[in-house]
């Protein structure tokens, strides 16, 4: 996926984004579709002007500008969910750190270990949070966008839970060497249908 195709998303929604919102869609901790720096977001942003795929909605004396998608970047969003493969590489820094927790003494591993519990019980909270006020913080909770949202927002709590599930059971691979793996971990042995 482009930056392209997660910009023209986010307007999708129908509501003009300056390139500061779309920097903090892209930055928080419950969005995980899409990572970007800010000067990324905002080269894109030119590029796609542009190319006409998006629009100014509003700039103010102070350089604020407001975007939004045109017809041209609908068309192109449809283009790219309908024709484009997706991308199902996995570039996750903190599942490369996990992996390779045996090369650490044991205190830096559980320093590390403990880290990544603390994010995972923080991306928890927030989801949580999140989804049990839905209702109150939604004009229109109901529509096409939201129910789309909240709909992935439960998959990610769920991965979430799971991810803190697994992490308790590998603290136990660790501090427990005379253990076998399948025996600590649910599911190393998968069962057989």
């Amino acid at each position: 996926m482009a930056l392209r195709h997660a910009i023209l998303a986010a307007l999708s929604r129908g509501k003009p984004r300056t390139g500061y919102e779309l920097n903090a869609s892209f930055s928080d901790v419950n969005d995980r579709a899409w990572h970007a720096s800010p000067s990324q977001v905002y080269s894109e942003l030119a590029r796609m002007e542009q190319l006409g795929l998006i629009d100014i909605t509003e700039r103010n004396e102070r350089g604020r500008t407001s975007y939004i998608i045109n017809d041209n970047g609908v068309a192109e969003l449809q283009r790219w969910l309908l024709h484009d493969q997706p991308d199902h590489g996995i570039r996750d820094d903190a599942m490369l750190r996990l992996l390779n927790l045996w090369v650490l003494d044991r205190a830096d591993a559980d320093y590390l270990l403990n880290s990544e519990i603390t994010f995972q019980r923080q991306r928890q909270f927030s989801l949580s949070h999140l989804l049990s006020h839905w209702e109150q913080e939604r004009d229109d909770p109901d529509n096409a966008v939201w129910r789309n949202r909240r709909a992935l927002y439960t998959l990610w709590l769920r991965q979430t839970n799971l991810m803190l599930e697994w992490l308790d059971e590998l603290r136990v691979v660790l501090e427990n060497p005379d253990i076998p793996v399948p025996e600590a971990l649910t599911g190393a042995v998968p069962d057989r249908a």
